[in-house]
Order: C-alpha cells, then sequence, then structure tokens
C-alpha cells in the first residue's frame, strides 16, 4: 500500500483551519521525507492540529535525528512526561503558533507500545507495517485504515477492566466501552471493509488471529453491552499478546493499582513538566493594567498541558495566624473606640489601647510579610522540578505589595513601630526577585479610564514608581534576567498577543 503521494479526505465534513505553525512542520516533515505517521485516533486529527487535543506520531527511529531538527527549526519544546505516564520510546514536545496564539501537543512514539493506564504494558511490533502504508489526509501521514483499526481493537480491549464488564454484564451505569469507541469503529469501518481488515491480518506477522477481531467488531456494532463477550475477548488477547509484554501481568497490576491509589490520595495531579528549571515570572502593573486578568488567561493557557503553579503574593489571601491577627487587631481598635467615648481618648488606658492597637496591626503586616516569604519558599521548590511558576502581586516598594510598616510608622516616634518596620524588611530582603518581570504598561489616563472609582492621585503614584523600577530594572545590576514590557494601553487582544509571545519564549 504505496500511497504516500495520494491526498485522501476521511473527514470531508469537516473544515480545516489548522494554524500556520503546524501546517509548516508537517509540510516540511513530507518534503524531508520523514518516516512518520499521525497513527491513533485520527477521527480526531483535525481537533489535534487546531490544538484541541494530542497528535500521536509514530516516528521511524531511523528518522529520529532529522526529526528533532525540525522540533528546534520550529521552536517545539521537548517536556518531561507526567508522573505515572512515563513509557519507554514515547517522548512529549509542545508547540505555539504565534498567528493563532494556539499551543499544540506532540506526543511522539519511536515504538508501538500500548496498553492499559499507567501501564501501557504491550510492544506490538508493527511500525514498519504503519509507516509503509501511509497515506496523505490534511497534510498529515496517517497509516491504513485496516492497520489502524486492528490496533484500536488490541487497544480498547487491553483497557477493558474487570469493573467494565461487571457493570456491562449487569447493564448497570455507564457502558464499560465510552460510546466514543463505537463511534470510532464505526468511523474506521467507513473507510474499509471487514474484508480488508482480515487480508491485512494475514500479512502480519503472527499477533492475533483475525477471528478475534471481527468477533470484537461485530460485538461492538451490534451488542456493545456483552460483557461476557468483551471479558472473553480480552483475556484471548492478553494471552496471545504474552511473548509481546514488557512486563509480567503481576507487576503490571502493581504498577496501576499503585499509580491509582497515589492520584486517588493526591489532592492535585503534577502535569508535564519542562526539562530545565521552571522560569519565575511576575507579572506586575498599576491598577487598570489588566494584572489578574492577564494572569488568569496566561495560567489558563499554559495548563493545557504543562504543569503551572500560580503563586498570589498580596494580602487577601491571608494565612490562618495573618487573618486571626487581623481579627484581634480590630478587637483592639473597637475596644479604644468604645474606651475613649467613655474616659476620654488622652487617658492613659485609651492611649495605653492604642499603642497595644498599634502594635497588633504590625504584627499582621509581619504575618503577611511571613506568608508572602512562605509562599515564595514554595514557589522555588515547584521551579527546581521543572514547573512554570507565576506570581500575581509580587511585592515591590510600597504601595505596589511591598514593606507596608515603615509607612504606617512615619512620623511617629515610636521605637516599637521603628523595630517592627526593620523585621518586616528583613522578611522582605529574603524574597529574591523572579527570573523575569513582565510589566502591564499602562497610562494614568488609560488606567482612570478603565477605574473610574479608584483614586487618581494614588493610580499617578503607582505610574510613577513603576517608571522608577523599570529604569532602575534596566541597569546591568539587576539581579534577575531581564524585564519585558508590555504595552497595556492597547487593546486586549493585542496585549494577549504579545503577552503569549513574550511568555513562550520564556520556556
Amino acid at each position: 500500500m504505496q500511497t504516500a503521494a495520494m491526498e485522501i479526505n476521511i473527514a470531508a465534513k469537516e473544515s480545516l483551519i489548522a494554524p500556520e505553525t503546524v501546517v509548516e512542520f508537517f509540510h516540511a516533515l513530507n518534503r524531508a521525507g520523514v518516516r512518520y505517521c499521525h497513527w491513533k485516533s485520527n477521527i480526531r486529527l483535525v481537533e489535534g492540529l487546531n490544538g484541541r487535543t494530542d497528535l500521536d506520531l509514530l516516528v521511524d527511529p531511523e528518522h529520529r535525528p532529522v526529526f528533532q531538527q525540525f522540533l528546534a527549526e520550529y521552536d517545539i519544546k521537548p517536556l518531561v512526561a507526567a508522573p505515572g505516564k512515563e513509557y519507554p520510546g514515547i517522548e512529549n514536545h509542545l508547540g505555539f503558533d504565534p498567528a493563532s496564539g494556539n499551543l499544540f501537543h506532540l506526543h511522539v512514539h519511536y515504538k508501538l507500545v500500548l496498553g492499559e493506564q499507567f501501564v501501557k504494558n504491550y510492544h506490538l511490533p508493527l511500525e514498519k507495517q504503519f509507516l509503509d502504508s501511509v497515506s496523505i489526509c490534511h497534510g498529515v501521514k496517517i497509516p491504513s485504515p485496516e492497520l489502524e483499526l486492528i490496533v484500536f481493537s488490541l487497544r480498547v480491549l487491553l483497557k477493558y477492566r474487570d469493573r467494565d464488564a461487571m457493570k456491562d454484564t449487569l447493564s448497570i451505569r455507564t457502558p464499560g466501552l465510552p460510546g466514543a469507541v463505537r463511534q470510532e469503529v464505526i468511523w474506521l469501518l467507513d473507510q474499509t471493509s471487514i474484508e480488508r481488515v482480515v487480508q491485512t491480518l494475514g500479512g502480519l506477522p503472527d499477533i492475533v488471529p483475525a477471528s478475534l477481531i471481527t468477533d470484537f467488531l461485530q460485538t461492538v456494532t451490534t451488542t456493545p453491552r456483552d460483557g461476557r463477550k468483551l471479558y472473553h475477548l480480552r483475556g484471548q488477547v492478553r494471552e496471545l499478546l504474552s511473548g509481546h509484554q514488557r512486563h509480567g501481568r503481576l507487576h503490571a497490576a502493581t504498577t496501576y493499582f499503585r499509580e491509582a491509589w497515589r492520584r486517588r490520595k493526591s489532592s492535585s495531579t503534577r502535569k508535564m513538566t519542562l526539562t530545565h528549571q521552571g522560569p519565575k515570572v511576575a507579572l506586575i502593573g498599576a491598577d487598570g493594567s489588566g494584572k489578574s486578568t492577564m494572569t488568569k488567561l496566561l495560567y489558563k493557557w499554559l495548563t493545557w498541558k504543562l504543569d503551572v503553579q500560580l503563586f498570589y503574593m498580596g494580602s487577601k489571601k491571608p494565612s490562618r495566624l495573618s487573618d486571626w491577627s487581623y481579627i484581634v487587631f480590630r478587637m483592639a481598635r473597637r475596644s479604644h473606640t468604645i474606651l475613649s467615648g467613655v474616659v476620654g481618648e488622652k487617658s492613659l488606658p485609651a492611649r495605653g489601647l492604642a499603642s497595644l492597637g498599634q502594635m497588633l496591626f504590625y504584627a499582621h503586616h509581619l504575618s503577611l510579610a511571613y506568608d508572602r516569604y512562605q509562599r515564595y519558599r514554595d514557589s522555588q521548590r515547584e521551579a527546581a522540578v521543572g514547573s512554570f511558576v507565576m506570581y500575581d502581586r509580587y511585592p515591590l516598594e510600597a504601595p505596589l505589595d511591598g514593606p507596608k510598616i515603615h509607612l504606617l510608622a512615619e512620623g511617629n516616634d515610636s521605637r516599637l513601630g521603628h523595630a517592627f518596620a526593620k523585621v518586616e524588611e528583613m522578611i522582605y530582603q529574603k524574597i529574591g526577585p523572579p527570573d523575569h518581570y513582565i510589566v502591564l504598561d499602562v497610562s494614568p489616563e488609560v488606567s482612570l479610564e478603565r477605574k473610574p472609582d479608584h483614586d487618581g492621585e494614588a493610580i499617578r503614584a503607582k505610574s510613577q514608581l513603576l517608571r522608577k523600577f523599570m529604569t532602575t530594572a534596566g541597569h546591568p545590576s539587576a539581579s534577575f534576567d531581564h524585564l519585558i514590557h508590555i504595552d497595556a494601553d492597547l487593546p486586549f487582544a493585542e496585549v494577549v498577543d504579545q503577552l503569549k509571545r513574550s511568555v513562550w519564549q520564556l520556556l
């Protein structure tokens, strides 16, 4: 079936507007004669090209060096697989299309490794047959529908669990085979026939008998909840493919249950990480610059595949200690108001309570500073394992989320206030700068248009401080990698475009 030059359209009803970079990347592979194919789930090929699902590529190991060159040429970056999803001969790469702002994920296989979740315990030696059978669909090489259907059948049976068989046999809850399985089988059969599938099986190495595949296809298309039949077919597949196992059944079962238990017990599951230490990035800007909006947008954009850790460094999410310290301060302030009304504001008890309230307020700000320091330490650990770290409201000079006690104690001769301010400064000094600052630079005029209820004086003051910071940050002695300037006066879409392009370069 040498039909590499033949253009077929197996998804004619679905329009394709693929991102420019994706299209050019595959065209480059095709022109260079790289032996690869999008080996599974071609029913969702258009979705993959548009960055809505993975692109699963099988690549000839002998063509790996030239394939890697094209990855570098199109700035497609390698990632480390998520915990529990590391399999032999499989790599993960993340690409970005600047024109559309879309990310796309390449799941690159150098071997046909498949099987149950978390294990992928079987290696089918059919790579040559897949790569020899390719044709072109939407500019991408895909295998013959017969081969795809045969391996899809094996994949589905290997993933069929005991509890799926129980559900199907008793007709309870959802089907053991998701509706998408039947849909994909019917879709693939529309591209071929049972006779051609049997013929293709006859030309393959001794994998499974044709009767097993035809039984499975018959069951899926007519009685998809025949749990006994599917369970029996699964047993046959496991026995017939035992010679292609990477590990014994006991090892495979242990691996599966260990990872399933870990995920059940874990409050969060880490996604893919970078191959190097993750960058630590702080978005800063005056009111109306869109800091919170852009932070959320970037987080959603990157967490499609990448492990992103967002650390809020402001004061609106205090720790329990900071929360209680503020409650105690308010109680003291309220008591002072009541006592002053009874014995006079200048009385000794009232002045003593006022001093206590001030001290409690300083203590609250000290606790907030420590909160920020703890989050900073946590962020260092996350970056060390390759996560992309983002900061919201990173502490700079007050009033830009930095130390506050020296401002509160200004004009106050209290030694206590100055002592608290000194301790607060020491805590903030432990918080090193991020690797990169992204400054959302908004003019005071635009800021006031977007935030008409805000104090104009305060907005202008923050704007001046940011300009001063940008000037200082440009000095060669600055202790972080670099500052990225984004013109936040521009329309929303243009700001997003600038931001995505800049962040992509930091990965």
